[in-house]
């Protein structure tokens, strides 16, 4: 995966065991867009295909390098490489790319009350922004990863589609407070949305235990006895 706006290299990897290449060219989709013929001058030959952009600079008989990828990239690209003669042989390697629209804006957590007795049920969201593909996301407490499968912890997530073919990622979770959940004095929430290792964006919070205060106690102190 990459990110859209991004630079990207593929490379070929390949062994002609001795013999001089011929010719490399590039396809995505089976539409060719580049291609590198070492004898001649210059070597390479661009062709226009929709939204992609070829550095020549920095493309040679192994990479091409694509400026500014956009999410319409996302596909299946071919190398084909040829080597001279006398054999004239032929390969042809195939790997997948997708390009990710990761959210614009950090994620948020919404909560309804900033401070939370011990024994009541606490009650927080997390948001992202649009992305395409929706984002994953995780609740840390205290530090500790919330396992989806928790006992102690009822989580849930929801991949919201909009109107521009993205997705708002929502997840909720609830829990009832304990004691030892204010070991510090106060509990810390984080949640973290991320879309395999090309985005990843965290939100914290941190919530006071609210604790039943005692009353200061007003009067007159009785009098002292003293000695002759």
């Amino acid at each position: 995966m990459v990110r859209s706006g991004d630079t990207v290299t593929l490379s070929c990897h390949y062994d002609l065991e001795g013999l001089p290449l011929y010719t490399i060219q590039w396809a995505f989709e089976e539409t060719e867009f580049y291609r590198y013929v070492p004898d001649r001058d210059p070597p390479y030959n661009t062709f226009d295909v929709d939204d992609i952009h070829v550095n020549v600079t920095k493309s040679n008989t192994h990479d091409v390098t694509l400026v500014d990828v956009s999410r319409n990239l996302t596909g299946t690209y071919k190398c084909e490489v040829s080597a001279g003669p006398p054999s004239y042989h032929t390969r042809i390697a195939r790997a997948r790319m997708e390009v990710v629209d990761a959210p614009k804006t950090d994620p948020t957590i919404g909560i309804e009350k900033e401070r939370i007795a011990v024994g009541e049920i606490f009650r927080a969201n997390c948001t992202t922004g649009n992305s395409r593909p929706a984002s994953a996301i995780t609740w840390k407490l205290n530090g500790e990863l919330v396992a989806n499968d928790s006992m102690l912890y009822r989580s849930r997530y929801f991949a919201i589609p909009q109107d521009d073919d993205s997705k708002v990622s929502k997840s909720t979770i609830e829990f009832k407070v304990t004691s030892d959940m204010f070991q510090t004095g106060r509990l810390h929430l984080r949640c973290t949305a991320f879309i395999a290792d090309v985005y990843r964006k965290s939100a914290d919070i941190e919530i006071n235990e609210d604790a039943p205060r005692i009353a200061s106690i007003t009067g007159e102190s009785p009098p002292r006895g003293h000695r002759e």
